[in-house]
């Protein structure tokens, strides 16, 4: 009875076995499915749907504790400026502001040249903090800039570079 016993053991065994190698090749097809499936590079590049600016309020909110997000609101729903910068402070209060110049480059935010600092103009391409300090004192000088080409009359700024920062600068 012993020997029916061990047979009928060794039987069951060899089922279990065999059902389980079966199920790891499974678990091993469908991994690499999943693995191939998430690495695969599509050939088409990813559509980006783009919204204008005039459509559109980029807004940052920054909490106490010195974390920010940067938000998009329809622009009828929302009477924040474009490129603003909220900054909750510990008691409740808030302080509005403008995003850094480099933040505002990056969602394609004019930058204001009468309200810029220097290193908000040290984010335009091919200016340094040399040239950035000369526009501000220039920009002093004739209390404030009446066209994006008033630039030109900062020593250093001629009309390659402007045409080169055209597009991410405005007056106001």
């Amino acid at each position: 009875m012993a020997v029916k016993d061990a047979d009928k053991f060794i039987t069951i065994n060899a089922k279990d076995q065999s059902q389980n190698i079966a199920l790891l090749i499974i678990a091993v097809f469908l991994a690499a499915i999943y693995f191939l499936n998430e690495f695969y590079i599509h050939k088409e590049p990813a559509h980006i749907a783009t919204v204008s600016s005039a459509e559109q309020a980029i807004v940052e909110i920054e909490d106490s504790s010195g974390n920010s997000k940067v938000y998009v609101l329809p622009k009828e729903k929302s009477e924040i400026k474009n490129g603003s910068k909220i900054t909750i402070n510990k008691d409740g209060s808030a302080d509005t502001g403008f995003m850094s110049g480099e933040k505002r480059l990056i969602f394609a935010i004019p930058l204001n040249i009468n309200k810029a600092t220097a290193q908000d103009f040290e984010a335009l391409p091919g200016i340094g903090p040399n040239l950035a300090e000369k526009i501000i004192e220039t920009r002093k000088r004739l209390d404030g800039f009446k066209t994006v080409d008033d630039l030109k009359k900062v020593k250093g700024i001629g009309e390659k570079k402007i045409e080169k920062v055209r597009e991410m600068i405005s007056v106001g």
